[in-house]
């Protein structure tokens, strides 16, 4: 009796048997500098309410501190990269890059006057180390909310967008983050501070087609590729962001401590009805989402530059 012969495999079979199945990260304990974390932000809101003046001085720069260290841990105990246990290089150089992007931002502010800090110490040099202190922990806190977001697959869902991102498409791109970043400094005193949202518009349609061009991470390419989940992830985590800093500051000015108020131009009270959370009119809110994105294509083409791949990479990756 003749043997059956094999009918021909599909190509959807084919490709069944060469994919490797790769299993889960399983799951891992709290490391302790995870619940010290915890530990710092559960604190800092006692004495807080205790009036104790140090933590009111350092009340911002604490609790984001505690955050980055709890949301790192959390990150690993889910499988995640953690900046303490496997990125020991790099996590000093974000901190770095964190406080010279925000110090780049106050540089606008001074012809745009959109903010100012009060309640903080009279020492020069108290105060300079207090503001170092809170703006290294502002990307880290932004990419770390990132990260934790992605390890619960939130947005693995989202409609997929696709844009076919031409050469026309980016040189426009380009020309208009030229626009938005460098005409609002150029204008009155009196007019700049209408421009706000431009700056933080501007660095997005700047450096992304830069990004895209050079290989580095970029959400163009993610989107020209039909895959839009970052996107979501990470301007979901600029507006988590936006809300936490300004109910920690709303904290620390009804205590008298050191905060940051807002100066937002009639024009812009008009659009949410004068309505405020904290100090920030709602309309302000708008601007975190693209805040985050133009802050992580930023430290994406820096790292991109400095050859962070290579330099900042760790000799062992703890896992």
């Amino acid at each position: 009796m003749a043997a059956k012969k094999k009918s021909p495999k599909s190509k959807a079979e084919k490709k069944s048997e060469k994919e490797i199945v790769i299993p889960p990260i399983p799951k891992r304990q709290m490391p302790w500098f995870g619940w010290m974390g915890l530990g710092i932000l559960i604190a800092s809101e006692i004495l807080l309410y205790l009036r104790n003046h140090p933590v009111e001085y350092a009340f911002t720069a604490i609790m984001w501190t505690g955050y980055i260290l709890l949301l790192d841990g959390w990150i690993w105990a889910r499988g995640g990269i953690s900046y303490f246990k496997d990125q020991k290089r790099e996590w000093p150089m974000l901190a770095l890059l964190s406080i010279l992007i925000w110090v780049m931002f106050e540089v606008f502010n001074l012809k745009l006057r959109n903010w100012d800090y009060i309640g903080l110490p009279d020492n020069l040099m108290i105060k300079e180390f207090l503001y170092f202190w809170a703006f290294a922990t502002i990307i880290p806190a932004l990419l770390r909310t990132t990260d934790l977001f992605g390890t619960y697959k939130f947005f693995q869902r989202a409609h997929n967008i696709n844009i076919k991102f031409t050469p026309f498409l980016l040189a426009l791109s380009f020309v208009i983050g030229l626009g938005f970043t460098f005409i609002p400094p150029m204008t009155s005193y009196e007019f700049a501070p209408n421009l706000i949202p431009f700056v933080w518009l501007g660095l997005i349609f700047l450096i992304e087609p830069i990004n895209y061009r050079l290989g580095a991470p970029s959400i163009y390419r993610e989107l020209e590729e039909g895959k839009s989940s970052f996107l979501w992830q990470i301007l979901a985590a600029g507006l988590f962001c936006g809300v936490l800093w300004e109910t920690w500051n709303e904290q620390a000015i009804l205590l008298g401590g050191a905060s940051w108020q807002y100066f937002v131009t009639e024009f812009w009270q008009r659009l949410c009805f004068h309505l405020k959370y904290g100090q920030m009119p709602l309309i302000g809110f708008g601007g975190y989402p693209p805040f985050i994105w133009e802050c992580y294509a930023l430290y994406q083409l820096i790292k991109w530059a400095m050859q962070g791949d290579k330099l900042w990479k760790s000799p062992q990756v703890t896992r």
